[in-house]
């Protein structure tokens, strides 16, 4: 089919043809870069090195950074042909691209991110003001939440460029070819992390099904798509949304709907706390707006107690006494069998229930919001500015939580949609598709990068996730079993999950990548404080005090310090014997 670029679906295995061009661009610096470590290697025998990031909060975001800038340091970041991240790493990766000569300036960038980190410069009105506006948006999810609640606290910017834009800084050859990792999140739910085309992957130039060979230029990543072609563009997705679909999962399910809950309540109580003094005006929409918001907020909480398996009285004493207000009404009805019910019923029949409530709540407040009952003249014009801007709230508030009880993430138009020729067909059976964080799945974005096309020849995987340290490799080596891709075996080295060291090789024959493994808190660089670290940095964080940041930033960048003559040595083993695989 058309090239990418074109306004057309591209099928087929092979990468992009700005891949293409962008990472011959790289080799080029990577040639380089092996001659200044006194490496010798022919122009058509350059290893193609990747370095992985795992997903991880903030706490991989800065690990990232502190890997990077020791990467740099040991003048062997310029010998990586690619840059592959999950989650918290695609947060530094992010921010990174936006200079298209960061590789260069890494150190001064350094000092500059872990300062924006130190400083909050987040806003909740900023914040409340871009929600209000993608709320407009018939594809709103709770990505779009996660981008200006979550992301934008947590990185201290709201980047509002595209993914596309940041091409000039992939294609000169000057910094690492980047690619970013999702999933499929209904895939993922049908088939698990280890079917292959639950996989996602993003690049400045396509974005698509990695293991299906279906793609589409970035630049119309979530436009309408039909039997191949473009039909209608969509609403840009802006890095900071990027950001939100990336490193959508650092909690559990209850983490983030606290997180949600918290974050709702803030800003609507002050945005709406105003109306309580215009209820004493009497028409009736006011009232049913400050209901409205009320037990928006307490479905919620019983959402929370659906997962959390708290109790759920006090809050369905509330929520009935407020519904009460409307009459025997279908929401106060369906609350009450709810109230008498929930004993009986499972989590996920109470998790159902809290969304089919939501539904009825929307049905008896909806109409509220709107102009409708207010007799002119009554209020004043700032009132009525005031009111108005107060049923814009409750407008999103009930959008995200309706969100939030059906658990509605990456909510965007599948470019797949009725397009012929595609395998298997599924795929082109639905409008719309939802992608979320590949941490889901597996941490470390290991199925992308062994994409047979990209011909990797070494793996830097940088671990930053919490609890079981080889989880995200044991998860590889079991999804390449499953799927006949070729890796390196791992059974034969002692794993201490406990007590792990900082580098672990694990080398195949010559049809797989080797791959070095590194824990980021290990008993090297942490001695007999891996506990410790762990618990002082947890993935849940939307900020870390300063000198933590640099202790962290520290104990990342050891484990490459400790560690550079073993990668030289894998580098310098790759060289001689550089190969195309045998898939």
């Amino acid at each position: 089919m058309a090239t990418e670029g074109d306004n057309k679906v591209r099928l087929s295995h092979d990468l992009s043809e700005g891949e293409k061009k962008a990472t011959q661009q790289r080799r080029e610096k990577v040639l380089s870069c092996l001659k200044t470590l006194q490496i010798p290697c022919d122009q058509n025998k350059v290893p193609n090195i990747v370095v992985l990031g795992s997903g991880g909060g903030l706490r991989a975001m800065i690990a990232m950074l502190g890997t990077l800038v020791e990467l740099k340091k040991q003048n062997l970041l310029d010998a990586v042909t690619y840059l592959c991240g999950v989650s918290g790493s695609t947060w530094c990766m992010s921010l990174l691209y936006g200079d298209e000569k960061w590789s260069e300036n890494l150190l001064s960038l350094k000092d500059k991110l872990c300062e924006q980190l130190s400083n909050s410069s987040w806003h909740i009105t900023k914040a409340g003001e871009s929600l209000q506006e993608s709320s407009k948006d018939e594809l709103y999810s709770l990505t779009d939440f996660w981008a200006s609640f979550l992301v934008y606290q947590i990185l201290q910017q709201f980047d509002e460029k595209e993914l596309a834009d940041h091409k000039e800084a992939s294609e000169t050859g000057i910094n690492p070819y980047p690619i970013y990792a999702a999933v499929d999140k209904d895939k993922l739910s049908e088939e698990g992390g280890l079917f292959p085309g639950t996989w996602f992957e993003f690049t400045p130039h396509e974005a698509g099904y990695t293991a299906l060979g279906a793609f589409v230029s970035t630049k119309h990543f979530g436009s309408e798509f039909e039997e191949g072609e473009l039909k209608k563009k969509g609403k840009k997705k802006s890095i900071c949304y990027m950001q939100g679909l990336w490193g959508s999962a650092i909690g559990s399910m209850e983490e983030n709907l606290k997180f949600i809950r918290e974050s709702l309540g803030l800003f609507s109580q002050g945005t709406l706390h105003p109306l309580k003094g215009l209820t004493s005006y009497g028409p009736e929409s006011i009232s049913d707006t400050f209901m409205a918001y009320q037990s928006t907020l307490l479905l919620l909480d019983l959402q929370l107690c659906a997962v959390s398996g708290s109790d759920p009285k006090e809050v369905f004493d509330k929520l009935l006494n407020i519904l009460s207000e409307k009459g025997k009404s279908a929401s106060y009805q369906l609350c009450l069998e709810m109230s008498n019910t929930w004993a009986t019923k499972t989590k996920e029949a109470r998790m159902k229930s809290c969304a089919e409530l939501g539904k009825e709540i929307e049905k008896a407040f909806g109409g509220c919001l709107g102009k409708e009952g207010i007799i002119e003249g009554v209020l004043s014009s700032s009132h009525e500015n005031l009111l108005g801007s107060v049923w814009n709230v409750t407008r999103m508030l009930l959008k995200t939580i309706q969100c939030a009880l059906t658990w509605q993430w990456g909510t965007t138009n599948n470019f797949l949609y009725s397009c012929p020729k595609v395998e298997p067909s599924y795929l082109v059976k639905t409008k719309l598709i939802s992608l979320t964080d590949a941490g889901l799945a597996i941490n470390s974005a290991y199925p992308l990068v062994l994409r047979a096309q990209r011909r990797i020849d070494l793996i830097i995987s940088f671990d930053f996730s919490s609890g079981d340290p080889f989880e995200t490799i044991k998860k590889t080596a079991t999804y390449c079993q499953k799927n006949h891709i070729p890796f390196p075996k791992i059974e034969d080295q002692e794993k201490n999950v406990d007590n792990p060291s900082d580098c672990y090789i694990f080398r195949g024959d010559e049809s797989c990548p080797t791959v070095m493994h590194f824990p980021l808190f290990n008993n090297v660089n942490c001695s007999d404080k891996i506990e410790e670290y762990r618990k002082r940095f947890p993935t849940f964080r939307v900020s870390f005090p300063r000198e933590d940041i640099k202790d962290l930033l520290q104990k990342a960048g050891l484990n490459v310090s400790n560690n550079s003559g073993k990668i030289l040595q894998e580098i310098k083993r790759l060289v001689p014997s550089s190969h195309a695989y045998k898939f």
